[in-house]
């Protein structure tokens, strides 16, 4: 796109793909939002993941699964999934928090992320990532290296706050007992979150949430599908292999004590996220039901168009 010599971007229109894919998670958080509160986990997964599949086949993408942080039927790791002339690599994830719908608690999000093909991050197949995430005023404020206490101290300086102003989300994990202990000590608050790789990442890196960091492991996929809404965020974000076993040692070789930043874990010149609420929560209220309608809340995140969308869509029902 051309750019005017005043640094002023050009208004030349371009297609912002995260706007299609918004349709996608739409559709999967409509279907999975009828089973607010019911039970079945299951039954969640199962309808948001056909849901999504058969709004994808009917959009301008030809997409590859690259990313899925849980196995899917309907769009497993691998599959091509045929509809437009656009051919893309996908992360996806019908429902993050199938069980939270399940149980009528808050936070779960449908989310899908594509990027140009070959454009996700090739890191070594382990099942799990440390990860520090922080907003825009935190940019090399984060070191894995160093106690959490320096760390929130330098978001905290580059925050114009206290320590003890900041919120931290952490999942409610038995392997984050001594991180939720030491974040304690250091004096900043904490949210603990049943579910949430990625939605604990993107409140912390965009305004609004109340929440001003998210750290602890997590699953390798949700890690780098969250690293690439982060970059579309501005924020910043640090992450770390984590071995369970010798296995994955000897798989991740000489990396293992490697920090990987944004440029490693969303490497992708083009990114385009949708994320829309399914439960509700600090990022995004859920499906909400009227008279012959629905609506649901969006966001649209594009790292080439600098953009950060929210959208409130009305869905009349037939």
């Amino acid at each position: 796109m051309e750019q005017q010599r005043s640094g002023i971007p050009s208004v030349t229109p371009a297609v912002d793909l995260s706007l299609e894919l918004v349709h996608v998670t739409e559709a999967a958080a409509l279907a999975s939002a009828g089973f607010l509160g019911k039970g079945d986990s299951e039954a969640v997964s199962d309808a948001a993941g056909k849901a999504m599949r058969q709004a994808l086949e009917r959009s301008s993408v030809t997409g590859a699964v690259v990313l899925s942080p849980r196995q899917q039927p309907h769009l497993p790791l691998g599959a091509v999934i045929p509809g437009g002339p656009r051919v893309v690599d996908l992360g996806v994830y019908p429902v993050e928090g199938a069980s939270q719908v399940a149980r009528g608690h808050i936070n779960a999000v449908s989310l899908l992320a594509a990027v140009e093909v070959g454009g996700f991050a090739s890191l070594p197949a382990v099942a799990q990532m440390e990860k520090f995430v922080a907003g825009p005023r935190s940019r090399g404020a984060i070191d894995l290296d160093d106690p959490v206490a320096d760390n929130l101290r330098r978001i905290a300086f580059a925050n114009d706050v206290r320590v003890q102003d900041l919120t931290v989300a952490i999942l409610e994990r038995p392997r984050h007992q001594e991180l939720i202990a030491d974040v304690s000590a250091a004096g900043a608050r904490i949210r603990t979150l049943e579910e949430g790789d990625f939605a604990s990442a993107v409140m912390a890196a965009i305004g609004g949430t109340g929440i001003d960091a998210a750290i602890g492991s997590g699953d390798l996929h949700a890690t780098l599908l969250a690293a690439c809404a982060v970059r579309c965020l501005g924020g910043e974000f640090v992450a770390r292999l984590m071995p369970r076993n010798e296995e994955e040692r000897n798989l991740i070789g000489d990396e293992v004590s490697r920090v990987y930043g944004l440029a490693d874990l969303a490497p992708a010149a083009d990114v385009s996220i949708a994320i829309t609420g399914v439960t509700g929560g600090p990022l995004l209220p859920g499906v909400t039901y009227g008279s012959g309608f629905a609506e649901t809340w969006s966001l649209a995140l594009s790292a080439r168009q600098g953009t950060v969308r929210r959208l409130t869509t009305r869905h009349h029902l037939v």
